[in-house]
């Protein structure tokens, strides 16, 4: 009888692993790094996965952490101890931002932020300089360093370059530009349907993914197979979804920056953009997120806009087939990067509903903001 064969991996749901002999049980800690020991630290389907992101980011090996924000603090802890200095961008994700200011000072580490736009951080390395903490597009913002000369200064002065690259999963390979370490909110395009959270950590060489891996294992932290088999599934579309993704975007982008009520839409691949140069250097693509600043600003014109919606939906996340809006404050968000006060920005995941209803959806709304009349829109 010939063996099944199937298309997918299979699902391997396991908390113990069973052993051959005594000897292979009491060397099961050996395993932790490319067999199986116990199902929270791996199993064939999560490490299945993990292939599959570090091939797709472009890296040496991968780990599979419970959430985006997980993979970032995994990462500093591991590397960072009492006394040493790290280097955030200003724009980088608030749960990172709530992460250095709460936890990494109450730990003896020294955070310090830096423009969102740096194209260099030679002025502020120091010899305690353990990590540089970018993120690009930023958050909200959108601002994109210049992650190649970055690096270069970082390693010049022995440090590290971690890059949350939750936006450019699938269409960038930063490991080409010197980044040492991707941590990347799989929540997003990678499982594509927003109804899970995971994270990954894709690592340059062997000794940061052991280190790492070991790190991770101590804290207890690990992932589902039924959750990893989804994110897998997701993957077999990443390549069509973003394309699609981010044709709409740029569409909905052009459209938006005559609409009366918009006084800059910031979408990195749409030509023109001011980070579109930078784009074009470290991105093959974009995908369905953008931002847009009004007009009018105001909390008050915001709420006009979002507590009407039909087609879009309040939400903080994005990579799924829905589409999203999200407002945010970054005059109260910032150490650095000077924003107007009273003024929000809005966040948009363009999703695969059909765009004439989304145009009209998002014409009635900004109309309502800005206290004028709708647009006739096709």
């Amino acid at each position: 009888m010939p063996d099944f064969m199937q298309l997918n991996p299979p699902v391997h749901r396991a908390s113990t692993v069973l052993f051959k002999d005594t000897d292979a049980f009491l060397a099961r800690g050996s395993q932790l790094y490319d067999g199986f020991m116990y199902g929270l630290y791996g199993t064939p389907t999560t490490r299945e996965l993990e292939t599959r992101i570090a091939a797709i980011e472009g890296g040496h090996r991968a780990i599979v952490v419970p959430s985006g924000l997980a993979a970032i603090t995994h990462v500093i802890l591991a590397l960072c101890k009492p006394g040493d200095h790290i280097i955030i961008t200003d724009s980088a994700y608030g749960g990172s931002r709530a992460f250095a200011t709460s936890a990494l000072v109450r730990l003896g580490i020294d955070v310090e932020y830096i423009p969102s736009d740096a194209g260099s951080v030679q002025a502020y390395l120091k010899p305690q300089t353990r990590l540089v903490l970018l993120e690009s597009p930023g958050y909200y913002t959108m601002e994109i360093q210049d992650i190649a000369a970055i690096a270069a200064e970082a390693h010049a002065a022995g440090a590290l370059v971690l890059l949350d690259n939750s936006w450019g999963f699938g269409a960038s390979s930063m490991f080409e530009h010197g980044v040492d370490i991707c941590c990347t909110a799989l929540s997003k395009y990678a499982a594509g349907a927003g109804d899970l959270c995971m994270g990954s950590i894709t690592v340059a060489t062997e000794d940061m993914y052991r280190t790492l891996k070991a790190f991770v294992a101590g804290l207890g932290a690990g992932v589902s197979s039924d959750d990893a088999y989804l994110v897998m599934r997701g993957l077999l579309t990443l390549d069509t979804r973003l394309r699609d993704h981010a044709a709409r975007a740029l569409g909905l982008s052009q459209w938006l920056s005559s609409h009366p009520a918009v006084k800059e839409v910031i979408n990195p691949a749409r030509p023109g953009d001011r980070w579109h140069a930078r784009f074009q250097k470290y991105f093959r693509g974009g995908n369905g997120l953008f931002s847009v600043v009004l007009h009018d600003g105001s909390l008050d014109a915001i709420r006009r806009m979002l507590d009407g919606l039909e087609v879009f939906k309040i939400g903080a996340s994005w990579g799924s087939p829905h589409s999203l809006l999200a407002a945010a404050y970054p005059h109260g968000e910032r150490s650095v990067d000077r924003w107007p006060k009273d003024q929000y920005i809005l966040r948009l995941h363009i999703g695969l509903e059909k765009v004439a209803a989304l145009k009209c959806d998002l014409d009635r709304a900004l109309s309502r903001a800005a206290g004028i009349a709708a647009l006739r829109v096709r």
